[in-house]
C-alpha cells in the first residue's frame, strides 16, 4: 500500500526488515527491546497484524500487534515506534489507521495495549485514538511491578479501547 503522506510506504513487515526493526526499536526508549529472533518471529508469524513505515532510506516506523488468541476481535497492539525526526509528525497514526483498515477473518471492534505511566506520549496517543474512534478508553492495571520480580519495571497499564465499528 502506497501512502503520499511524507511519501512514506506503510505495509506488512518482511522477513528481510527484522533487523532494520530491532535497531529501530533499540534506538526507542523506553520502549524493551527483544532479541532479534523475536523480531524475526514477528516478521514471520504476525506480519498480517503488524506494519512498517519505510521511506527512501529504510525503515523508520512499526507496529507489532496480533489478534488476541481468547477474543477474535480484539487487537493488541505491543509495540510502537517511530524514528525521532517522524515523531509528532501523525506517523504512529497513520499506521495504526492503516492496520485498522485491514481485513482480518473477524471484524476488530476492540484495540488493548500496555503503556507503563512514565511513557506519557504513548497514552496520549491512546487516548486520543479512542477520542478519533468516538468511543472509550478503559485503563487498569494488567501488570503491577511485583509482576516483573527483580526487575526495575513500573506498572504495565492496560488500554482497552471500544467498542467501534468503524472498521
Amino acid at each position: 500500500m502506497q501512502n503520499n503522506f511524507h511519501n512514506l510506504k506503510l505495509r506488512k513487515p518482511a522477513i528481510s526488515d527484522a533487523h532494520a526493526i530491532w535497531k529501530l526499536i533499540k534506538t526507542s526508549p523506553p520502549l524493551d527491546l527483544n532479541s532479534l529472533y523475536c523480531y524475526l518471529i514477528i516478521c514471520a508469524h504476525f506480519a498480517d497484524t503488524s506494519i512498517v513505515a519505510e521511506d527512501q532510506r529504510g525503515i523508520c516506523g512499526f507496529i507489532s500487534a496480533y489478534i488476541r488468541p481468547d477474543s477474535s476481535n480484539t487487537l493488541y497492539v505491543w509495540q510502537v515506534a517511530v524514528k525521532n525526526e517522524y515523531k509528532r509528525k501523525g506517523v504512529a497514526r497513520a499506521m495504526l489507521d492503516s492496520l485498522l483498515h485491514r481485513k482480518f477473518e473477524f471484524p476488530i471492534n476492540y484495540l488493548e495495549t500496555t503503556v507503563n505511566p512514565y511513557n506519557q506520549a504513548s497514552g496520549n496517543f491512546f487516548r486520543s485514538t479512542a477520542k478519533l474512534l468516538n468511543t472509550q478508553c478503559q485503563e487498569s492495571i494488567l501488570f503491577s511491578e511485583k509482576d516483573f520480580g527483580d526487575e526495575d519495571h513500573e506498572a504495565e497499564i492496560l488500554y482497552r479501547i471500544g467498542p467501534f465499528t468503524n472498521y
